[in-house]
Formats: structure tokens, C-alpha cells, sequence
């Protein structure tokens, strides 16, 4: 009887030992309010979210967990289902938020150390979120709201030693407590401090767009639907969609570009184009000029698009089948993002330049001024420089991918499509001199 005592005794002084656990809360100073029935003047769809840590900022701050773009827009349909809808029709909003954070401080830990972890003490992590959300107008200008600080903050204690650390750690919760229990792995301290950021992020968002004028949200949801039309290209039925665009990121105060989107079916905002082009551009005073772009991948022949300027602000498309290409619209070397993309657009551009050189350069070399092709043999003979330099570069990468157990390929097939544009180029260029020689220079 006195040894099962003694086992039993030496069992929970064992558990005593283990029973390390902890308390955490979790609270925020902008509270969602919970209003699922909220309606706002207009319907809008999150089309950019991004978190931007202030400098000296650790990265990896536990606040910033779950914060991505795709779960802003799920959890904001949830909480706000009259406000945020998954519509293309919907005024399009981005947002940005600034961070600071404070992670959890040592005192806490240090308190708790010095009674042999026994008595916990809380420690609080912070960071302060300052939610820059704006819209672009009909015009292609940003119209900003004030921007909306709040603050999370997180706060624990824990016990290595016996059970306190499982009591509620002092102070408000807006969610449920979690409580560690032999398990200090932290998915669910992440998990909830994750989603209650989300939710507050969400919150500023709703609170800034509160304060946008209704007069010109309309107005940008009249020009959004004037924008999408249903076209024909070859006999096929398409969506375009015209939008404004950035050519240096959302730091820019107005757009820069009108882009045409263009569709298989009609789009929605999870959809992705088949085909993208730059239709018009703003000159330096700030008018927007239509410019000149060709479908690559979707039209068989030569199809061009351009803008078609309604109160000087591109208002439709106009689509143009071409029989003679410009030959001044493809002298200019073609990039991409990468290699394979690069060489895929300069193929393309490659054969429509064999047929312009055909067809084109005759005329072009007739009704000329002589410094128009001087110009144009100036413009020719940059395009060599930039050709000889990718294509040394892109052999560069694929013989050093080939050294690292690679087999290079797409670097090969830029170089060699960057010696294929060349050989093309050099007829013209030839032609070009030629021409001017004739008219002696003048």
C-alpha cells in the first residue's frame, strides 16, 4: 500500500515538473464592428493589398502573419458581404500598409526566470499599422483617403513550472484566449493573432472608404462599365477591357499607361487576360496619347489596337487589321520579364519585321524625307547595340547554366533569336544607306 502511494506521489510531483503552460490575449485598438449588414455607396473589389515594413522593421513580425492579398479579400466578403463582392463591376480599391513593430519585450521573461519559472509575468508584442487605401478615377488620378493608424497589440505569460501560467493573462481580448498545455508549438497563437490583423486591416479599410466622395466613386464604377465592351477580332467574339496602369509602381500619383485586358469570356476579377497591351500613355504635360499595339496571341493575322481618345481620355478600342506593318513600329528591340519571354516576343516581332521589310520598306523608302531616314537609320543602328549586347549576355547565362549542371536553353534560344533579328535588320539598315546615299545625304 505505501509503495502505490508512493507511485502515486511521484506521478503528479512528474506532472508538476511538465505541466509548463501559458496564457495569451490578443487585442487591437480599431475593433471590427461585426455590422455583416453594412452598406456603403458603392459595391468595391480589393484589387491590391501589400504590407510595407517601416525600416529596421524585422520582416517576419507575428503580426503580419495571414495578411496576403487572396485572404484580405475572402475574409472581407465575410465580414462585409454588401461592401466587398468579388464582381469585376466593382470600384476597384488598393491599400497599403506601413508597419512598426515592437516584438515582445525580455522583462516578462526575465521576472518569470528569476522565480525559477514558477510565477509568470506578461510581456507584450506590438506593431502600429498606418492603412494608406486609395482608388484610381476615370481620369487615371489617385484619390486618397486619410490614411487610418491602429495598433495590435499581443500579450502573454507563461510558466515552465506548475500550472499558473494557464490562468488568463491580464487585460481585453477581442478574440478567444489561447492557452498552451504541454504543446508550445504556437500554431494557434499565430492563427489567432493572424486573423484578428486581418480583420482590423479589413476595418481601416472600410473606415477610409467611408470617407471617399460618393460623386466620384460612381463616376469611376460609370467609366469601369463604359470601359468593357464585347469585340470581334477574325470572327471571334472577345471582352476588352480598358484600365489604367503604372509603369513605376503605386508610388506614382497618377497612371502613366491605358492598358487593354482582353478576355475569352466575360471577366471577372479571378480571370486572368488572354492577351495585355499598352493602348496609350501620358506625354510630358500630362495628355494622354494613343499609341499603337499588336495582339500576339490571339489573332492569326496582323491586328492591331490603339485608344480611341473620348474627351481627351481614352474612352474605347479600335481594332485594325493590317496588311502593311509600320515598319517603324518593330525596329525597336522587344523585352520581357525574363529570357523565355523575351525570346518568345522578339519571334513574334521577328517574323511580322521579315514581312514588313517585304512589304513595307519599298513605300517607306519613297515617301521618306531624307532626315526621317537618316532618323530611322540612327534608331536601326542603336537597335544592333542592344541586340549584340543580349545576345552576348544571354550566351553568358546559358554557359554558366550549363556549368552548373543546367542545359541553358532558354538563354540559348535569346541569344540565337537576338542574332535571327539582326540578319533582318541588316537588308533594311542597307536599303536605308542606300536611299540617302542616292539623294547625296540631303
Amino acid at each position: 500500500m505505501r509503495v502505490k502511494y508512493y507511485q502515486i506521489l511521484s506521478m503528479l510531483f512528474f506532472v508538476y515538473l511538465l505541466s509548463g503552460c501559458g496564457s495569451a490575449r490578443f487585442d487591437s485598438t480599431l475593433r471590427p464592428s461585426g455590422d455583416t449588414q453594412l452598406t456603403l455607396s458603392e459595391r468595391f473589389n480589393i484589387a491590391g493589398f501589400t504590407v510595407a515594413p517601416k525600416p529596421k522593421t524585422p520582416a517576419g513580425g507575428s503580426m503580419q502573419f495571414g495578411t496576403n492579398l487572396a485572404e484580405m479579400k475572402g475574409r472581407a466578403r465575410v465580414l462585409y458581404p454588401q461592401v466587398f463582392v468579388d464582381d469585376w463591376s466593382a470600384v476597384p480599391v488598393t491599400a497599403t500598409a506601413l508597419t512598426n513593430y515592437e516584438p515582445l519585450g525580455a522583462l516578462g521573461p526575465m521576472m518569470t526566470g528569476f522565480t525559477l519559472g514558477l510565477i509568470p509575468f506578461p510581456s507584450s508584442e506590438h506593431t502600429d499599422y498606418e492603412v494608406k487605401v486609395s482608388i484610381v478615377d476615370e481620369q487615371g488620378d489617385k484619390v486618397a483617403a486619410t490614411p487610418v493608424k491602429f495598433t495590435r497589440e499581443n500579450s502573454m505569460w507563461m510558466s515552465l513550472l506548475g500550472p499558473l501560467g494557464c490562468l488568463p493573462v491580464p487585460g481585453r481580448s477581442l478574440v478567444p484566449r489561447d492557452t498552451v498545455f504541454f504543446d508550445l508549438s504556437g500554431e494557434s497563437y499565430l492563427r489567432k493573432s493572424s486573423e484578428l490583423t486581418t480583420d482590423s486591416l479589413i476595418e481601416a479599410l472600410v473606415t477610409a472608404l467611408k470617407e471617399l466622395p460618393p460623386e466620384r466613386l460612381a463616376q469611376v464604377r460609370k467609366a469601369r462599365l463604359a470601359r468593357l465592351r464585347e469585340i470581334r477580332i477574325e470572327g471571334n467574339s472577345y471582352w476588352s477591357v480598358l484600365t489604367t496602369a503604372f509603369s513605376k509602381g503605386s508610388e506614382q500619383e497618377k497612371a502613366d499607361q491605358f492598358v487593354l485586358l482582353l478576355y475569352g469570356e466575360k471577366p471577372r476579377p479571378d480571370l486572368q487576360p488572354l492577351e495585355t497591351a499598352i493602348v496609350a500613355r501620358r506625354d510630358g504635360n500630362g495628355r494622354w496619347l494613343p499609341v499603337s499595339a499588336y495582339l500576339k496571341r490571339t489573332a492569326k493575322s496582323l491586328v492591331s489596337v490603339t485608344a480611341l481618345l473620348e474627351g481627351g481620355i481614352p474612352g474605347r478600342l479600335v481594332v485594325t487589321e493590317v496588311s502593311e506593318p509600320p515598319l517603324e513600329d518593330f525596329l525597336s528591340v522587344q523585352t520581357a520579364a525574363g529570357d523565355l519571354e523575351t525570346a518568345e516576343a522578339m519571334r513574334w516581332s521577328n517574323k511580322v519585321l521579315l514581312q514588313a521589310k517585304n512589304r513595307s520598306l519599298p513605300g517607306l523608302l519613297q515617301q521618306k524625307s531624307t532626315p526621317d531616314l537618316l532618323d530611322l537609320i540612327t534608331q536601326v543602328e542603336n537597335s544592333f547595340l542592344d541586340l549584340n549586347r543580349m545576345a552576348e549576355t544571354a550566351k553568358d547565362r546559358a554557359q554558366k547554366a550549363v556549368a552548373d549542371g543546367g542545359d541553358g536553353g532558354t538563354a540559348r534560344e535569346l541569344s540565337l533569336t537576338c542574332r535571327e533579328r539582326g540578319d533582318i535588320l541588316k537588308p533594311i539598315l542597307a536599303a536605308m544607306k542606300q536611299e540617302v546615299a542616292r539623294r547625296g545625304g540631303k
